[in-house]
């Protein structure tokens, strides 16, 4: 038997590049989120116990999956225009404001987590489907820190799903 060993190496020896990413929200069409770091979150599926003679066997229950918490930190832009997005948005959920009510149709977006490869083209795309905040950090201003450190700020969103798609948005 001829040694076929070769034909089952990697065809990628490229690693993911973890610095290279862009997020795109529907909801906010021409706002720049400078990431500074971004999650795909972890996805669970929970399993039950089905106890035998000899040991206990783990069994899926219908119960389904369960998404993780997709979580964004970005630079705050001089002008606040997407640390204000977020933060209208967060206050008409929440109906914080009598004026500020969230039509229906407004209350979720979509949004894609743009993924580049190691020489910085593009790799894969994370889709969410129906997102929305649920917190967002606040600003601090320090005028005694030595050299200007950007403001930053956190978000975290929960999701109705997501998918891990290519790039020409077909699933992997």
């Amino acid at each position: 038997m001829p040694a076929e060993w070769y034909k089952e190496q990697p065809r990628n020896r490229n690693f993911l590049n973890p610095i290279g990413y862009i997020l795109k929200l529907d909801k906010f069409k021409g706002t720049d989120f400078f990431c500074q770091r971004a999650n795909v979150p972890d996805l669970s599926l929970s399993a039950i116990e089905y106890p035998t003679r000899f040991r206990n066997l783990p069994i899926i229950p219908g119960g389904g999956v369960t998404f993780g918490d997709f979580v964004v930190q970005f630079i705050v832009d001089e002008d606040l225009k997407n640390y204000y997005s977020i933060h209208k948005w967060m206050r008409q959920n929440g109906r914080a404001d009598d004026d500020l009510q969230t039509p229906p149709e407004e209350e979720y977006s979509n949004a894609q987590l743009h993924i580049v490869t190691s020489s910085y083209n593009p790799a894969f795309i994370v889709s969410y489907e129906n997102i929305f905040p649920i917190s967002l950090s606040g600003l601090e201003f320090n005028a005694t820190i030595g050299d200007v450190e950007y403001l930053t700020a956190e978000v975290t969103f929960k999701h109705q799903r997501f998918f891990i798609l290519d790039k020409n948005m077909k699933p992997l």
